[in-house]
């Protein structure tokens, strides 16, 4: 009897062996590998390179760098949220740079979903290049997947601006969500495929990561290079970024997790925010086209936000957030565990948080902390 237990759980476990080798079940099989996420997976999970080229353009110290003082309860704010570095930065200076916990500013971190700002840039410069006609085009002019199952009307721009109408689930925290095959599955593409209709697409906002994945997929096609490439040929080097970054890759190594996942040192995560701020022009180039730039960073009020009452949505633009706080209009960059880099252009400032979060409870699609590292950088800035 023992040896027919013994027999049986070894067939068991050699088919379930098996069985996460194979597309539908690979990620468990990473999953058990990497652990649960968390902002320092680029230890664990496969990566690429971003290289910074090196020829770095140092952040200018400002005359009053870090002798302005931000009250001591908006920094046990910052502190029991496990903040690990906080930068802001005015008229192109460095006003204020504090770590905690043993980061410095050659400590990477991961990213999460502030990725997607940079996947939405590099759809910019594809218009601009002539490789992507508009965002009006169908996605299916790219994407096979997408001239089929109810997906042909699905724009470029409804990608864009988080309203697709697929399937793609992004409170679905189960093991066989897409939501957990696109962290730790083996390749994006077979996610992409399981991407269904669910409603027509640029009517209801609703985040979904599985379209920026699609766009990640759009820019590798036209470009004709990873990711990884772009974002050091286009941003890092041009821009003098301090490190070399880090992108995660699928299982397989098939293809960057475009829907996060750059891991990079505060300071360079500072360029991407400045880039915007000087409508996509660094020093005398033209990065990426002012009008883009503009349009990215406008909320898509013509959507509908299902999740507060058909209300207009006014938080939201092309992989960009948008808030305010004190009358001031503040675009962000939003990543998991609090991954901030902000915009603030009455004040011609740049701020990045990084760190992790005991916040969970969201008030109008952010977390409360949002506001509390915005009024901690109006706090100093002149």
């Amino acid at each position: 009897m023992l040896k027919k237990i013994a027999i049986g759980l070894a067939l068991i476990i050699i088919v379930l062996g098996g069985l996460s080798f194979t597309p539908q079940f690979s990620h468990l099989k990473n999953f058990a590998a990497w652990g649960v996420h968390t902002i320092h997976d680029y230890k664990t999970h496969p990566t690429r390179l971003v290289p910074s080229g090196g020829k770095p353009q140092y952040w200018p110290l400002d005359s009053s760098y870090n002798k302005m003082e931000i009250s001591d309860s908006l920094l046990a704010i910052m502190d029991s949220n496990d903040t690990h570095a906080f930068l802001v930065i005015q008229d192109g200076k460095l006003i204020y740079e504090k770590y905690w916990d043993g980061y410095t500013p050659t400590t990477l971190s991961g990213s999460f979903s502030a990725a997607k700002s940079m996947i939405s840039l590099l759809i910019g410069i594809a218009i601009d290049e002539g490789k992507i006609k508009s965002i009006e085009e169908p996605v299916g002019n790219y994407i096979p997947h997408f001239k089929t199952n109810g997906l042909e009307k699905v724009r470029i721009k409804d990608l864009l601006t988080m309203s697709s109408g697929t399937n793609y689930n992004e409170l679905d925290k189960s093991y066989f969500s897409m939501n957990a095959y696109s962290y730790y599955g083996n390749d994006e593409e077979y996610m992409v495929s399981k991407m269904k209709f669910q409603e027509p697409a640029g009517v209801h906002w609703d985040y979904r990561s599985g379209d920026t994945q699609v766009l990640g997929l759009i820019v590798e096609k036209v470009f004709g290079q990873n990711i990884s490439t772009l974002v050091s040929e286009r941003f890092m080097q041009p821009m003098g970024a301090e490190a070399d970054a880090l992108w995660l890759l699928d299982g397989a190594e098939k293809h960057e997790k475009a829907f996060c996942c750059f891991n990079g040192v505060a300071r360079d995560y500072a360029r991407f925010g400045q880039l915007v701020l000087q409508n996509g022009k660094w020093g005398n180039k033209q990065i990426v086209s002012s009008d883009y730039v503009q349009a990215a960073t406008r909320p898509a009020s013509y959507l509908k936000d299902a999740y507060e009452n058909e209300s207009p949505v006014d938080f939201y633009g092309y992989q960009y957030w948008t808030f305010k706080e004190q009358g001031h209009d503040i675009v962000a960059q939003n990543g998991l565990f609090g991954q901030y880099v902000y915009i603030i252009r009455d004040k011609n400032a740049v701020v990045v948080r990084l760190g992790e979060s005991k916040v969970v409870k969201h008030v109008h699609h952010f977390q409360p902390e949002i506001h509390s590292y915005a009024v901690a950088a109006l706090s100093i800035l002149k």
